[in-house]
């Protein structure tokens, strides 16, 4: 059986494990690819192609086209050799989708709804959307909300779709019980709500700093101006293995969170809960399929920096509550939410179309 599985980030190929990446982000020699290792069939050859930057091509795509054209393009004069084909991100596996139906291939198409297709409702984009959703053989969304966008704009998805709750390798987040440093951290580049973390940092009366990574600074416009208070500090983006190790050290994590129609924020709350920290998070609809509030998380108001800052408060008093929270949170992720049951859900859904 021969799989292409096309993802929407950079995979690189290494000699051996890095513990200092994601394992969807590595491609190593004679081992299978990611998830593929719990794949029950011995005669399984998988082909991974991931996303080239290339400076104009990708400025262009980000910025006027706001889908991968360019490595979509490349796919569809190899789609026939495939038994199956796997896209996680829509942005990537639409138009290889359209191409399918377009042509009526056979070839069965798996799409991993990241980004949300239901959100692309605009009346010049959306008969496309529904021509290329009858290409797709089945379809797996990250954030129960998608389904209410898929069944006011795409109903025709709804029998062949299921809700995938992502999931984390155990082996990249080890609790190794370091001690702990006078900070609390927040973990993030994009699609994250800086304005409010701030303000609500501002209003605090704490010794505690808050350190920010996976940035070397917010823009003014970021923050509507306001002024970054005295602790705030920033760590540039880093590699998993480093990030851990910060993330260890924290008091507890906070991410502040805008609201979207899609799945995003889950990879980074969910690698946080599996060190076994506690996790003050916005209630967004990418967010609350993960967490019980309280239990294995905290739950704040989104744009809302009076109860951020009370949250944040509340732990920082509150030590036992926070250590309990984040030995909850842990045990969830062992639970539910490893790579492995990831695995078995899209594996068992795959067989029944194949």
């Amino acid at each position: 059986m021969k799989i292409l599985m096309c993802v929407g980030w950079e995979v690189k190929r290494g000699k051996e494990d890095d513990k200092s990446r994601h394992p969807a982000d590595i491609l190593l020699p004679d081992q299978r690819y990611w998830f593929f290792k719990y794949w029950p069939e011995n005669n399984l050859k998988v082909e991974v192609m991931g996303y080239k930057r290339m400076p104009l091509l990708s400025l262009i795509e980000k910025k006027v086209l706001h889908f991968h054209l360019f490595q979509s393009l490349r796919i569809l004069p190899r789609m026939k050799q495939y038994d199956l084909l796997i896209f996680f991100h829509s942005q990537i596996g639409i138009i290889p989708a359209l191409f399918k139906s377009i042509f009526k291939l056979r070839i069965p198409l798996v799409l991993i709804d990241v980004e949300g297709l239901g959100r692309k409702n605009k009346w010049y984009i959306l008969p496309f959307i529904r021509k290329a959703i009858s290409g797709i053989n089945y379809l797996f969304y990250l954030a129960s909300i998608q389904e209410e966008d898929y069944q006011r704009y795409l109903p025709e998805i709804i029998n062949r779709s299921q809700f995938l709750s992502f999931g984390v390798d155990l082996s990249r987040f080890a609790c190794n019980g370091v001690r702990r440093g006078d900070y609390i951290i927040s973990i993030g580049y994009l699609f994250r709500d800086w304005k409010t973390l701030i303000k609500a940092y501002s209003l605090l009366k704490t010794k505690t700093k808050l350190l920010i990574v996976g940035r070397e600074k917010i823009e003014p416009e970021e923050i509507e101006g306001e002024k970054l208070p005295s602790g705030v500090e920033f760590i540039k983006k880093t590699d998993l293995s480093s990030l851990n190790e910060i993330t260890s050290k924290a008091k507890f994590v906070v991410l502040s969170l805008p609201e979207r129609r899609h799945a995003f924020g889950q990879m980074t709350l969910l690698g946080c809960m599996a060190l076994g920290k506690a996790v003050i998070v916005s209630r967004v609809h990418g967010i609350i399929d993960y967490v019980i509030n309280g239990e294995n998380a905290i739950l704040v108001e989104p744009e809302n920096e009076q109860d951020l800052a009370e949250k944040i408060e509340y732990l920082l008093n509150k030590p036992q509550k926070t250590e309990l929270i984040g030995q909850k949170a842990r045990k969830t992720v062992k639970r539910f939410y490893t790579e492995e049951i990831m695995a078995k859900n899209i594996i068992e859904a795959v067989q029944r179309i194949l």
